[in-house]
């Protein structure tokens, strides 16, 4: 993970909004009231945000969609990527693949009404995310990671959503896999 020390506090700083027992419930719904909006039409979040924008602005909108997403589903389990969230859902329905496709090829500027739908689906589902993770991958998406034509984001969240598919059973190491391989070629 690449996050400076101010994009992990502004992460610290949301989950403590949600921390179990002590919720700031007003400011959960600051941020749920700019879902779908751009970040100048989100007069509520301003307050949330602002305060740990780089002073460089050059990646506002990521900021500002991370904080109205986790608004929404404020949840987080640590280590789990979009992709490993949105796994699970796969078993549930066969249309939760297309979604996740389209994820995947969506152009930055429809990024945020793909998240906003695969974030509403993880929480009606209850399939939390790591929201650091999260906020690391999206602020690739104004350099050229995100438009490379390898996908290195989209690779690692394909990769995470379809690990493990070959059995539908528990997730296999790699070791595992080599060493199956191995005995099919005997």
């Amino acid at each position: 993970m690449s996050l400076d020390d101010r994009q992990k506090k502004f992460i610290g700083y949301l989950l403590n909004l949600a921390k179990e027992g002590q919720e700031d419930r007003g400011a959960l719904a600051d941020l749920r009231s700019g879902l779908g909006k751009e970040p100048g039409e989100m007069a509520r979040v301003h307050k949330h945000v602002v305060p740990y924008l780089p002073e460089q602005r050059y990646n506002d909108r990521w900021y500002y969609i991370t904080a109205t997403l986790f608004g929404a589903f404020p949840k987080h389990r640590s280590g789990r990527s979009l992709g490993a969230a949105f796994a699970p859902l796969r078993a549930r329905s066969d249309s939760m693949e297309a979604r996740f496709v389209a994820l995947l090829n969506a152009h930055p500027d429809d990024l945020d009404d793909h998240l906003r739908h695969a974030v509403s689906l993880l929480k009606a589902n209850e399939q939390p995310l790591d929201w650091f993770q999260l906020l690391d991958d999206l602020l690739q998406c104004d350099h050229p990671e995100w438009d490379h034509p390898e996908g290195h984001v989209q690779l690692r969240w394909a990769r995470d959503f379809y690990r493990n598919t070959r059995s539908g059973g528990p997730p296999e190491t790699e070791a595992t896999l080599l060493a199956q391989g191995a005995q099919d070629h005997e």
